[in-house]
């Protein structure tokens, strides 16, 4: 009899381990199905950084991103508000900082936690007791790496998981590749093709955007709009390969002015505007001015060789607390009709809707 109760005991701890396994597989296909299914870098990173912890029951789940020229930065920068993110998704230039860890075999690390080694991995999360770091992998390139964090010390050992995990990497690393490639489409798409700004489609979206905001906060928003002082002259005499020159050159000179949650587009041919968030009317009256100084005092080089000085006229108007104006279309227009009034008293100067 105590046979067959040892036998019943074993057999009821298999059991229990198997069905164990299969909620945990079961939950590992719903994971990957989600991943799999997301349609945007937002929602991805969310199920990544967010739903993942949960889940499966972490202390921390951290994402470093190789990111050399910015790309990853730009996109997400451009599309989500990462500010609860901050510290868990991170970014780094530095191959030889992901490499270190994986090494010269590109495969998941098991470990017990060690600060010195993994603090930069979990800027937040100085209680771990082990860590699973999963090497992101395309091309056999490595783009990433995908961190797990658990204050208990057993739970991921050398050689215990591995296989699952292998699977979870290649899964992570295909479908935030993909994403990369989505965004970066629809972001050229929202590119001036000439210049490599904004394009007026993409300035439509974050006006409306961006007057939402100011609304809801109180805040003052400025439209600067910007157009070129005689620059049919330019391409009448010069050519248009000079105009395209000329103004791939301005827009270089207005994007260095401006700071990183400005928004500079190219509206059309020789038009620019630039949305300035939380700035009054005055102020961006200053700012249009060092614009129209600096380009006026410029030499713009042209494909002869010669060089050509350009002058601007610029239009501004705000949306705030103490004018009619509340609508993204009635901002512009204002700045619009401000630009025409500058034309017409003589270019090359700055006017403010009245």
């Amino acid at each position: 009899m105590q046979d067959i109760a040892i036998l019943q005991a074993r057999l009821d701890e298999l059991l229990r381990i198997a069905k164990s396994n299969e909620r945990k597989q079961e939950n590992f296909q719903q994971y990957e199905l989600a991943l799999l299914q997301s349609t945007s870098l937002e929602q991805l990173l969310s199920i990544i950084l967010d739903q993942h912890k949960d889940r499966f029951q972490l202390t921390e789940v951290t994402l470093m991103l190789y990111d050399p020229e910015y790309e990853m930065q730009r996109l997400i920068t451009a599309k989500i508000d990462h500010a609860s993110w901050r510290r868990r998704l991170l970014f780094t230039e530095s191959a030889h900082l992901l490499n270190q860890h994986f090494s010269p075999q590109q495969q998941p690390r098991l470990m017990k936690y060690s600060p010195h080694q993994h603090a930069y991995l979990f800027p937040d999360c100085d209680e771990l007791g082990s860590v699973a770091l999963l090497p992101l992998v395309r091309q056999n390139m490595l783009i990433g790496s995908l961190n797990l964090g658990s204050r208990n010390p057993s739970r991921f050992q050398q050689k215990i998981g591995t296989k699952f995990l292998e699977h979870l990497a290649a899964v992570v690393s295909a479908c935030i590749e993909n994403a990369r490639l989505h965004e970066h489409i629809k972001l050229v798409g929202l590119r001036d093709a000439l210049t490599g700004i904004n394009n007026r489609r993409f300035f439509d979206q974050r006006l409306s955007e961006e007057v939402s905001r100011a609304r809801r906060s109180g805040s003052s928003l400025s439209c600067l709009f910007i157009d070129l002082d005689y620059f049919k002259r330019v391409n009448d005499h010069h050519g248009h390969q000079a105009g395209d020159a000329v103004l791939k050159q301005v827009s270089g000179l207005l994007s260095a002015r401006l700071r990183e949650n400005d928004v500079l587009a190219r509206y059309g041919g020789e038009e620019f505007v630039i949305l300035l968030a939380d700035t009054s009317q005055a102020d961006a009256a200053l700012i249009a001015e060092q614009i129209r100084d600096r380009v006026a005092k410029s030499h713009f080089t042209i494909p002869s060789g010669k060089t050509l000085h350009v002058t601007l006229s610029i239009g501004v108007a705000s949306l705030a607390a103490d004018n009619d104006i509340e609508e993204g279309r009635q901002l512009l227009a204002a700045a619009d009709q401000a630009v025409y009034a500058a034309k017409l008293s003589g270019r090359n100067r700055v006017k403010q809707a009245g």
